[in-house]
């Protein structure tokens, strides 16, 4: 019996799914390639499964063991630490970055390729922060003008997806196949986690769903033993919620949630659900 609650995070739809005690997200990015959320939960009640469904029931299963147990999966493991993620880069998000700054951070990550010329004028005087790395995510939109550009490119940990085979910097694999990469990007909500063979240094990241997913995301970066500063605090690209204030909000240290399994135990009993299967 598989029993639903669904949600919203700004303007994004996820649905809470609770598979014999045990909890797990479903948060697709359609814009990105998924099926849309609808979809996804009418092919799992026919009991077909998506690459998300899959790794969300595994997690599921995972939460049901655990509390079954009475133990939290978190106890005794090591979440390596976060980059600060900025969404859109513009002028409100440069006082978030230096806020960041101030709290520890000296990982960023930012999407760019909205607009390029704007953004590459912000971004100028942030990679000249001191001790700062960035990880700049291009969703496939890089193009020469940012590589002609006046910038610290020394700052520049690697640029993800940038769309382009031949490549100056450091390039992490995320969605787009490329024949030479430095790094491996894993969102566990997706990928078969536990089954990574490379020697390229492994980033974890959530996938910018609920916090439940992203402690479980914590949990795989953990398990694994992954020693990259990863990408796992992104509620706080979101307004904060009952759920994210049980996460941390200030420095790169990841906070796990009180209770069993991936923890929020009184939350979870306290949401409205509806039977999927």
């Amino acid at each position: 019996m598989i029993h639903v609650h669904h949600y919203t995070l700004g303007d994004r739809e996820g649905a809470l799914l609770e598979v014999d005690g045990g909890y797990c997200d479903v948060h697709p990015w359609p814009e990105l390639g998924d099926l849309p959320l609808f979809k996804q939960l009418n092919l799992l009640k026919e009991g077909t499964l998506t690459p998300l469904t899959k790794q969300s029931l595994e997690f599921a299963r995972l939460d049901a063991a655990a509390r079954k147990k009475g133990r939290g999966l978190l106890e005794g493991v090591t979440v390596p630490q976060s980059h600060f993620l900025i969404k859109k880069l513009d002028q409100d998000t440069i006082n978030l970055v230096h806020q960041a700054f101030d709290e520890g951070f000296r990982t960023f990550k930012v999407k760019l390729g909205k607009d390029l010329p704007k953004e590459i004028t912000l971004i100028k005087p942030l990679l000249e922060l001191p001790q700062t790395r960035w990880r700049l995510d291009f969703n496939g939109s890089l193009c020469q003008e940012f590589l002609n550009a006046d910038l610290n490119f020394d700052a520049i940990e690697f640029c993800e997806d940038p769309g382009l085979d031949e490549f100056p910097l450091p390039v992490a694999w995320d969605r787009e196949e490329v024949s030479h990469y430095q790094y491996r990007i894993v969102k566990p909500a997706v990928d078969d986690w536990r089954s990574m063979r490379t020697n390229k240094p492994l980033i974890f990241t959530t996938y910018l769903g609920h916090p439940l997913g992203q402690v479980a995301d914590a949990y795989a970066a953990g398990v694994f033993q992954c020693k990259e500063v990863c990408g796992l605090l992104s509620h706080r690209v979101y307004a904060p919620n009952a759920f994210s204030e049980c996460l941390s909000w200030s420095g790169p240290e990841w906070r796990s949630p009180e209770g069993t399994g991936f923890g929020f135990d009184h939350l979870l009993e306290g949401l409205s659900w509806q039977s999927l299967t």
